[in-house]
């Protein structure tokens, strides 16, 4: 764990990208949980209109993420395009806070702000690059250990907005707040990290543009990134009953949803870095397995809770599971192209892509066919699905494998 933090401090580089990294994820936290307040409660939008938002917000976001991680291993370069992703966040958050409109919301939402998103890809495969000489296991805990600052900022970003803001009856400044952390990374970018070389004529042989993308496609992949999501979707569909479980069923107050969801966040944080050292011992295929089993476990005793303080204990074990769910898939698909960290970290937007569609698919028909917590097994069987998509292919011999 102390070894992780030693060689970020150790490395500026890697300490900008740190900086960057949480930079990032506040101004995630600032926007991303008042998004619908503030485009339903604030500037009026139907929640038509606002579903179809999403979508197409997503769809764009892990279109461009993708297509510039390729990119990127294939120019080199990624500090100029971070330098110009974080300026479109600039841009787009700042035109939200200063011109407050749905037509603004909507060309900023769906068109502008999901290239500031693809920083978060940039910034990760830019981390893989810098740690390229170290051992594979403390590169792996480096990232387990830079995944936990983008939940640091999860916990402390939302936290202070809402108390700032709370009063005002408006969130619009969150998107003021999300502008300044877009330059701030703009200008780390600029100022702080290394100007990458001249990169020598590119190999022939090597893997084009559509050359990747035929490997994102190969069977064996589609396999890889099936499971992936499945489990990822294990975690969203908690998310999405956990909530409703205590407050519609347990008599649970909104109050207490912050708290623990506020909670959960501060727990995912030392597990996360206990991830890291872990990684050190096992595999991390064996660590994602048995993470992804023992959090289809706390579905299961999410559907037995019967009071309010139940919600508040399995938190505990849920966020301690979560923690390693959330951090160590990023190693796992850079691990596969190791030489090309922009074509791994490019699976991390196509998995939340897919696991929010299956989360969404799960709980449409979970919640109309069992109830909330019925929906709770639901996610059982998605964990062991996402297991077994992974035993599947691990088990193929290595020569078999990409």
């Amino acid at each position: 764990m102390f070894a992780s933090f030693g060689h970020i401090g150790g490395r500026p580089q890697l300490l900008v990208l740190s900086l960057m990294i949480f930079a990032q994820g506040s101004a995630y936290g600032a926007t991303l949980p008042y998004l619908s307040v503030t485009a339903i409660g604030t500037l009026g939008m139907s929640d038509q209109a606002y579903s179809l938002l999403i979508f197409v917000s997503s769809l764009a976001a892990v279109t461009i993420s993708v297509s510039l991680g390729i990119l990127s291993d294939l120019l080199g370069d990624r500090r100029k395009m971070m330098i110009l992703m974080s300026l479109m966040g600039f841009a787009g958050y700042g035109a939200i806070y200063l011109y407050p409109s749905i037509p603004v919301f909507v060309g900023a939402t769906s068109i502008v702000i999901p290239f500031f998103y693809a920083t978060s890809s940039l910034i990760f495969a830019s981390a893989r690059g810098e740690t390229a000489e170290l051992a594979p296991i403390d590169a792996a805990s480096i990232n387990a250990t830079m995944r936990a600052f983008v939940s640091a900022a999860w916990v402390v970003t939302p936290a202070v907005l809402g108390l700032a803001l709370g009063a005002s009856g408006s969130m619009l400044g969150a998107w003021g707040a999300a502008s300044i952390f877009s330059l701030f990374i703009c200008l780390c970018a600029t100022a702080l990290l290394k100007r990458q070389a001249q990169r020598p004529a590119r190999d022939p042989g090597a893997p084009g543009f559509f050359s990747a993308l035929r490997e994102l496609a190969a069977p064996i992949m589609l396999v890889r990134m099936a499971a992936m999501a499945a489990i990822t979707a294990t975690l969203r569909l908690s998310g999405t009953i956990w909530p409703l479980i205590l407050t519609l069923q347990l008599g649970g107050t909104t109050a207490d949803v912050g708290l623990i969801s506020g909670l959960t966040a501060l727990i995912e944080i030392p597990f996360m870095l206990i991830c890291s050292e872990l990684l050190k011992r096992y595999r991390i295929v064996t660590m994602i397995v048995s993470a992804a089993l023992l959090y289809g476990g706390y579905m299961a005793a999410l559907s037995l809770a019967s009071a309010p303080w139940h919600i508040y204990a399995l938190s505990v074990p849920g966020a301690a599971f979560a923690a390693a769910l959330l951090s160590l898939p990023l190693t796992y698909f850079q691990d596969i192209f190791p030489a090309r960290p922009g074509l791994g970290t490019a699976f991390m937007p196509i998995n939340s892509f897919l696991g929010n569609g299956i989360s969404a698919l799960a709980f449409a028909l979970g919640s109309q066919t069992f109830g909330y917590s019925g929906t709770a097994w639901i996610g059982l069987g998605l964990a062991i699905a996402g297991v077994g998509g992974l035993v599947l292919v691990e088990r193929q011999p290595a020569t078999e494998r990409p």
